[in-house]
């Protein structure tokens, strides 16, 4: 017994027989493909490298024939939507948070929600408020969908120069680093975010750029001529109105304000009972003049005063729950009766010695001098 080698032309592959049994005899040939025949009948014949490589033709091609069994956009398609899309200025329906993070739009569902935003606005900053313009800067092709870069995007582009170092004794590096390391520019700091567009493979065969302007209506406004029309689609339909009638409301925020009466001429910054608040003052003599009072970013008191003497006051809510309740930030709060005492170098649970305690500046008179210190002497 012994092993032999068979090679199988039609295949291109090698055939090994466990035991072939030694011939001597002139029919040797004959003899040994009777027996290869049989051999791979009975599965006694391993084929490893044949097998093998069917197994990672497969495992390739199955990825690649599974993509390009899906509908995607046409050429015609992604040239319209560049053409169409690229260097925009679109509208901001709602705030967009600055960063990777992005916003994405899959069908009727738009991620990340309202709260999730307005953590990640407060972490990496905004990119724009709604009504504000932005600029489509990129458009992308994925496979699941479009990318919008607006503003630059969410990364940081480097300049040529950035990459420039000169060698030699004394080596310099390039002018600046990224991070928030010394050095870095922060003029070229990625100040833009994304929109990702989910597409629906159902109908990727019709889909043109009109209907994508209509599902990123809610992100992204195109239709809007100017920024208070913009605006006022973003708003509930009681602030629409007063907005475009130019009236402003009892808990009304400092953007709603400016939208429906611009900005003010004249503000005034004043403290009442220890709670600070801002008023805004429209309008001169003889007509009415108005003036709108802030405590924190809400309007709590609108006054209209008349050049009769007439005047009317409302302190009333006249927004409801339209938007976030009436609220007083904590800075902004009355102050106690702690805060208004003077000045000390006491620490919190430190008590004063009555027996070297000196008169507080406070409570000092006028003719009041420190002794000198020849009169001390």
């Amino acid at each position: 017994m012994f092993v032999r080698t068979f090679s199988v032309p039609e295949c291109g592959a090698i055939w090994i027989a466990k035991t072939v049994p030694p011939t001597c005899c002139k029919g040797s040939e004959n003899l040994e493909q009777t027996q290869l025949m049989q051999l791979r009948i009975s599965g006694q014949i391993r084929r490893p490298a044949y097998n093998s490589a069917c197994l990672l033709l497969a495992l390739i091609l199955f990825p690649v024939l599974a993509v390009a069994g899906e509908p995607k956009l046409s050429g015609t398609q992604r040239q319209q939507v560049i053409r169409v899309f690229l260097a925009e200025h679109p509208f901001v329906s709602r705030a967009i948070p600055r960063g990777k993070a992005g916003v994405r739009i899959e069908g009727n569902k738009i991620t990340p929600t309202s709260e999730k935003s307005e953590q990640l606005i407060a972490q990496y900053g905004i990119v724009a408020k709604p009504g504000q313009r932005v600029v489509v800067t990129a458009v992308r092709f994925t496979q699941e969908g479009i990318v919008f870069e607006i503003n630059g995007g969410p990364n940081k582009h480097k300049k040529w120069t950035d990459r420039i170092s000169l060698g030699g004794p004394l080596t310099i590096p390039p002018a600046t680093t990224s991070g928030n390391q010394p050095g870095s520019d922060p003029d070229r700091s990625p100040s833009g975010s994304f929109v990702f567009f989910a597409i629906n493979k159902e109908e990727v065969a019709s889909l043109t750029t009109d209907r994508i302007k209509d599902l990123l209506a809610p992100v992204l406004d195109f239709q809007s001529k100017n920024t208070a029309e913009a605006y006022q689609k973003t708003l509930p339909p009681r602030l629409a109105d007063a907005v475009k009638n130019h009236c402003a409301l009892v808990g009304m925020n400092k953007d709603m304000v400016i939208a429906a009466l611009g900005r003010p001429p004249r503000r005034v910054r004043e403290t009442n009972e220890g709670q600070y608040y801002e008023e805004w003052i429209y309008g001169t003599p003889p007509k009415v003049v108005q003036f709108i009072r802030f405590v924190g970013d809400k309007v709590i008191r609108i006054e209209n005063m008349k050049v009769s003497g007439e005047k009317e006051v409302r302190t009333q809510d006249e927004v409801g729950g339209l938007i976030q309740p009436l609220d007083v930030p904590a800075d902004k709060q009355k102050r106690s009766d702690v805060s208004k005492r003077a000045p000390t170098l006491l620490r919190p649970n430190e008590k004063r010695d009555s027996a070297t305690d000196t008169v507080p500046l406070a409570n000092q008179s006028p003719d009041y001098r420190l002794p000198s210190p020849s009169s001390s002497q």
